[in-house]
């Protein structure tokens, strides 16, 4: 064999390894893709298994209603107002991710959608009855702090 030849052996051998390394390399990605989906899911079913979110469904569920007022929501418990903002708040973080694409809608509506649905209307009031009780206490731009929230009520309404 003379010298040219064991060149181009070489060349072909070099070209395969760099081939079997990006395919290598791509299964690494896909694998990592996978696993970051799982992790994702996993934080969203962390947030919904907290005690302090499921009071604040069941204040969702037993206190706030389309024609709630501030003083209903004065006259809420210490407790039911710490649950109720740790969900809104919890949720209004969940909505900016996914408004900024760092959460696949698909995941949060399997996780989120139906409790959307359901009391979106009262959070929306409840929104609305915050905002304006502060109107005067927030500059123009702390007035958008629901926008996440109000966001993904809006991603996930079905008509």
């Amino acid at each position: 064999m003379d010298i040219e030849t064991a060149a181009n052996i070489g060349e072909a051998v070099s070209g395969i390894a760099i081939l079997f390394t990006l395919l290598f390399s791509l299964r690494q990605i896909k694998f990592w893709n996978e696993n970051r989906r799982y992790e994702i899911g996993r934080d969203l079913a962390n947030h919904l298994s907290d005690p302090l979110i499921h009071r604040g469904f069941s204040v969702s569920m037993t206190k706030l209603h389309d024609d709630i007022t501030i003083q209903d929501i004065a006259g809420l418990d210490r407790e039911e107002k710490n649950a109720m903002n740790a969900m809104m708040i919890g949720i209004n973080n969940i909505g900016l991710l996914a408004k900024h694409g760092h959460l696949s809608m698909d995941l949060v509506d399997a996780f989120y959608g139906r409790y959307v649905r359901v009391f979106g209307s009262r959070w929306r009031r409840a929104i609305d009855v915050f905002t304006s009780a502060n109107q005067g206490d927030v500059s123009e731009d702390e007035t958008d702090v629901w926008d996440g929230m109000l966001w993904l009520m809006n991603a996930l309404k079905k008509d």
